[in-house]
């Protein structure tokens, strides 16, 4: 398996110089400006690209993808409208909220949920660096480069993927693992003490089941949730992790 306010006149200068240079990439619209210091309150706006966002399910294999575009259907750059929403750039977040048997990190200490999935450090099966996202920004020792937020399996100019595997053969008839999974744009991270600050732009639930003996499927459970729905643990455990939370 593998989370200072401008000025009246400041504000028409950067309108009209916008409108002499033109919109680069289709990115004028629907972008949410926000000045700094100035959060969105993230249970009363709805993300602006959440339609650009699908997913594809077959059997044990979930993908999602973010391919943003404008109004005119034209792909925005993700770099270009990561840092035009005030982000270092995209990436996911994904806890497990149900498990019935668990699972334990890479120094055999059993989880309890909600976890992040890949908790810090990964799994003794799969090592993962010490950042809360579910795609690596280290290339840690062991760490594989397929997990890693710059491969082209993840990242690409136009598209973010979130893609999982999940599998348990412990579960029985009416069971079933559960993920809460969210885009975030990352505001900030230090490689040296292992923080980072993110933002939840948008989030989905989906589950695993075992149909038969070591048979597995995933299924889409619920998207575009409110935060103000998630569970207070969950919430309280994404703070933790360096979420930015506000009703």
């Amino acid at each position: 398996m593998k989370f200072g306010k401008l000025s009246i006149s400041a504000f028409v200068f950067s309108v009209f110089l916008l409108l002499s240079m033109g919109c680069k990439v289709g990115m004028c619209e629907p972008i949410l400006h926000r000045a700094e210091g100035q959060s969105k309150s993230l249970a009363k706006e709805k993300f602006a690209y959440a339609p650009n966002i699908t997913y594809k399910l077959e059997g044990s294999r979930i993908v999602s993808q973010f391919a943003p575009k404008n109004s005119q259907g034209e792909k925005l750059d993700l770099d270009l409208l990561a840092r035009e929403l005030g982000y270092d750039h995209f990436n996911w977040t994904n806890y497990v909220t149900q498990d019935p048997h668990g699972i334990t990190d890479r120094l055999g200490q059993k989880l309890n949920t909600p976890y992040n999935d890949p908790p810090q450090g990964g799994y003794l099966y799969d090592p993962a660096d010490e950042m809360p996202f579910y795609w690596d920004l280290e290339l840690c020792q062991r760490c594989k480069s397929r997990h890693h937020r710059q491969n082209p399996n993840n990242l690409r100019q136009f598209e973010l993927v979130f893609e999982d595997y999940p599998a348990d053969y412990r579960l029985q008839p009416g069971e079933k693992i559960e993920f809460i999974t969210s885009l975030v744009g990352v505001r900030e991270y230090d490689s040296q003490a292992k923080t980072a600050k993110w933002e939840v732009l948008y989030t989905f639930r989906w589950q695993l089941t075992n149909l038969h003996y070591n048979i597995s499927r995933v299924s889409l459970v619920e998207t575009d949730i409110p935060l103000e729905q998630l569970s207070p643990m969950l919430l309280s455990t994404m703070q933790l992790d360096g979420g930015f939370i506000k009703y």
